[in-house]
């Protein structure tokens, strides 16, 4: 169904999901404890939700065989899945730590450069990338760097908080050209049995942490209300619409344009609507950021070299 979306606007959906998985995200933040319990009550909540929305995604009417995207799968597509989920894992793991020893706002550049990691992984798929891209991806790490929030929340930087933001950022770059190796497969057909196999693993292993640590609370555990509970699955059902796009569009853009432009317009989207529904006010490097970030995006695209020539 997915074939019969222009490109274009299945990326700008999944910009916009995208951003609203942040939103959300933000609102639970809002009213749930910060801590390890919370977070993997999270995870769980999120990952049952976007399992759910995935399948029902997969359900298409229009053949004889509604469900036939479901039961289409192989070895190949369940172990990447797996691994996938894997990567989820360890990435939401090693992002939380960053997090819990150093600055946010660090952590948050460090991880967002993951972009260009699947950016130039497109080489080993006999993708080329010009001079202007690489100049677009350049000015996209400046974009990325001036669009967040200097407030360290009076955390310093360490050594141990260095290793698990690269490790964040590793994972995440991972993570993209995950997708791409799915998608460069002859089962690329079977990407619901790729994110169904991913997100059935991944919520399994967050609910035994989520209770692991709910036992080990004891009477200082947290017990999530409706509002927190249901944030936490909204979340996870608009994530489901990125994850299958995103999978689709990775094996259709060429990775120098596709997920450069992915974050970057994530970025770019979640600073306007801080400013615009939060009331959020941004410095005048984020601006910047914003201004660089479109700039960044007509190179990368291949704007710049098709009016250049």
């Amino acid at each position: 169904m997915l074939l019969l979306i222009p490109v274009g606007v299945l990326l700008v959906v999944s910009l916009l999901f995208n951003v609203a998985t942040s939103v959300t995200k933000k609102f639970y933040n809002k009213t749930a404890p910060a801590g390890r319990e919370s977070n993997w009550f999270y995870n769980t909540c999120m990952g049952i939700a976007c399992l759910v929305f995935i399948l029902i995604f997969s359900i298409n009417p229009a053949v004889p065989d509604p469900f036939a995207s479901i039961t289409d799968l192989s070895l190949v597509s369940v172990g990447l899945g797996i691994v996938f989920g894997i990567l989820v894992l360890a990435q939401s793991y090693t992002y939380m730590w960053a997090l819990e020893i150093g600055p946010f706002s660090y952590t948050s550049v460090i991880v967002s450069l993951a972009s260009l990691i699947a950016a130039i992984s497109g080489l080993f798929f006999g993708e080329s990338i010009d001079i202007y891209q690489y100049i677009g991806m350049g000015i996209m790490a400046f974009c990325i760097i001036f669009s967040t929030d200097k407030n360290n929340g009076g955390r310093k930087t360490s050594l141990k908080w260095l290793f698990a933001a690269l490790m964040s950022c590793v994972t995440n770059g991972v993570l993209g050209v995950m997708q791409k190796i799915h998608q460069n497969t002859e089962y690329k057909s079977q990407s619901t049995a790729f994110l169904v196999s991913a997100f059935a693993f991944m919520t399994a292993v967050s609910a035994l942490i989520w209770l692991y640590e709910r036992k080990k609370a004891g009477e200082n555990r947290f017990d999530p209300n409706a509002k927190q509970t249901g944030f936490a699955l909204a979340s996870g059902a608009v994530l489901a619409v990125p994850h299958v796009a995103n999978l689709y569009l990775a094996g259709t853009l060429p990775s120098a344009v596709f997920f450069p432009i992915f974050n970057t317009g994530s970025l770019i989207i979640t600073l306007i609507v801080a400013t615009v529904f939060f009331r959020e006010k941004l410095t005048r490097l984020q601006w910047l950021g914003i201004v660089l970030g479109i700039i960044s995006s007509l190179f990368v695209s291949g704007t710049v070299s098709a009016w250049i020539g």
